[in-house]
């Protein structure tokens, strides 16, 4: 496909986190513009997950890595958990990183193992990224780019990938100076994960959530409208329904936003405003089936072209 096609992943994360989340992201995908998931292997709801991906075949789905909440699916991986079992906070991990307080062989493992339980259940993996972006920490971000070469996944959140968030705020209005702090972390980390070969790769954009920037979702959807740019971007988004089983694991705020942005994700103007602007809605499980085969390990997130035909 030429470069100059605006193609636009609606990925929604956080499925198998709980029946509310899996219901809202299949809603989501049936009745409105999500074109893919990403799994929590090691989720409480990932069967309920499991079973609604072979329900809608049209779902691309891949790998959310979980190293923060929880537990892990490996049991050998003693330096991901505090003493309970239980995986340490994002910020704590993020220091024990920092300071080689994690094992290599740990991290492989454990995000072998959330890969292997999505294989094993019939899941056709698409792309990885993870639970906090903790896979921002290059230590983390080496080892899920090992396993994603392993079993052959092409796309990997901020792999090649640079976020847009300041201008897109500007352009709703909503541009406050947190969001400088997060933007210039999430450039940071996209630069530290970023391939050698990334020069030559067609652009891809990523941008960011809305119930994590605190801005409306429907403003931030038609900034999105107004400022996408040529080339593939990801819009991440955590739909959910405020029921009981979110509200257990997330503040109630945060399960209110959640359903705000089902409803602009489900909204049938949102269809028709994507369309109207030319923007085509893609999966990363189409973009996988569009390109050549994996050559190399810098291949990763490479959008190369299959050629004449």
């Amino acid at each position: 496909m030429p470069d100059a096609v605006k193609q636009l992943v609606v990925n929604a994360d956080d499925f198998g986190m709980t029946p509310a989340v899996n219901r809202a992201i299949i809603e989501a995908h049936r009745r409105g513009i999500v074109t893919s998931a990403s799994l929590l292997a090691n989720g409480a709801a990932f069967q309920d997950a499991a079973a609604a991906v072979h329900r809608h075949p049209g779902l691309g789905v891949g790998l959310h890595v979980n190293l923060t909440q929880g537990k892990p699916l490996e049991p050998a991986a003693k330096s991901l958990v505090d003493r309970r079992g239980y995986f340490h906070t994002p910020a704590t991990l993020a220091l024990r990183l920092s300071v080689g307080a994690v094992s290599a062989r740990d991290l492989e493992a454990e995000i072998r193992a959330q890969a292997q339980r999505a294989i094993d259940a019939g899941i056709a993996l698409s792309h990885f990224d993870s639970h906090h972006n903790i896979h921002l920490h290059p230590r983390a971000s080496a080892a899920l780019a090992a396993v994603a070469q392993r079993v052959n996944v092409r796309w990997i959140r901020f792999r090649g990938q640079r976020p847009v968030l300041p201008w897109m705020l500007r352009e709703a209005g909503l541009l406050r100076v947190r969001d400088h702090g997060r933007h210039l972390v999430a450039m940071l980390g996209a630069k530290l994960m970023a391939t050698d070969d990334s020069a030559r790769c067609p652009p891809r954009w990523i941008v960011g959530a809305p119930q994590l920037l605190g801005a409306p979702p429907r403003h931030l959807f038609g900034a999105l409208v107004r400022s996408l740019q040529d080339g593939i971007t990801e819009w991440v988004c955590h739909p959910g329904y405020a029921w009981g089983d979110l509200r257990a694991v997330l503040a109630e705020a945060d399960a209110q936003r959640r359903e705000a942005e089902l409803e602009v994700l489900t909204d049938p103007e949102s269809r028709a405003t994507l369309k109207a602007a030319g923007i085509e809605l893609v999966s990363y499980a189409q973009l996988t089936a569009s390109t050549q085969p994996l050559g190399s390990r810098t291949d990763l997130n490479c959008y190369k072209s299959p050629g004449p035909r």
